[in-house]
């Protein structure tokens, strides 16, 4: 009962922060820019915030044109001590087809917070990822949804185990136009997993985009398709927080 009240009072929390400030610690005054103590990106569908941030404290991922993939175009992730930040960009043509289709285009945030790349799913990146956060962009509708996802870690089976119901309130999503962002609760997250996963200051990160027949839409990164590389599969982007 402890354990579960604990998880409530961070919900509550998170879900104070996110109205205040919709992300860092300096959310409601600097109007998105990065001032060395937080990140301020409203998860609001409004995405000129991104561009005020420090470039050089942006992990961005863009398409390879001679990967198997063109449905995303780019995708980008930023962190604080509170939360992780995801930018994705659609190509326009095809995420109208896909709306049109009142399709809920799945996505899949893939972590890796323990640097260790030789354990997890190998699917999808050249590095093993132990944790995903998978949950709808689109509302079947033909518009955006609010991302609400499961947390799953993979277990030594080669199965998912859920850490987090798609109601726990670990994510939030708003999109507009051909773009969407994501806002990802540390706290939440770090209460969720084993001790030695716990999201540090620096972790791995990419995406996956599928549709609900699990048909493949984008891996980002990923690669040129080679001998060597015959999946396009990319290395994952490597995320270190700002303080």
């Amino acid at each position: 009962m402890k354990k579960v009240f604990t998880l409530l009072m961070l919900l509550a929390a998170v879900a104070v922060s996110c109205q205040k400030n919709g992300g860092g610690k300096n959310g409601g005054k600097n109007g998105g820019k990065d001032d060395g103590k937080g990140i301020a990106i409203k998860i609001d569908g409004d995405f000129n915030d991104w561009a005020s941030l420090d470039p050089t404290k942006v992990s961005v991922a863009k398409n390879d044109p001679n990967s198997p993939w063109s449905a995303v175009t780019e995708i980008r992730c930023c962190a604080d001590a509170d939360f992780v930040y995801y930018y994705v960009k659609y190509n326009k043509s095809e995420l109208k087809d896909l709306l049109d289709g009142n399709d809920e285009l799945f996505a899949r945030l893939n972590l890796n917070t323990d640097g260790e790349f030789t354990s997890g799913y190998k699917n999808y990146s050249l590095e093993g990822y132990d944790f995903i956060a998978e949950g709808a962009i689109g509302d079947g509708k033909g518009g955006f949804g609010d991302f609400a996802c499961e947390l799953s870690k993979r277990n030594d089976q080669g199965d998912w185990d859920s850490l987090l119901p798609s109601t726990s309130g670990l994510v939030m999503g708003k999109g507009a136009g051909n773009e969407y962002e994501i806002l990802l609760a540390r706290e939440l997250f770090n209460n969720a997993v084993p001790a030695d996963h716990k999201m540090g200051d620096v972790f791995y990160t990419g995406m996956r985009f599928y549709q609900g027949d699990w048909e493949e839409l984008a891996n980002i990164p990923n690669a040129a398709v080679d001998d060597e590389n015959p999946n396009g599969w990319g290395h994952l982007m490597k995320v270190t927080t700002i303080k």
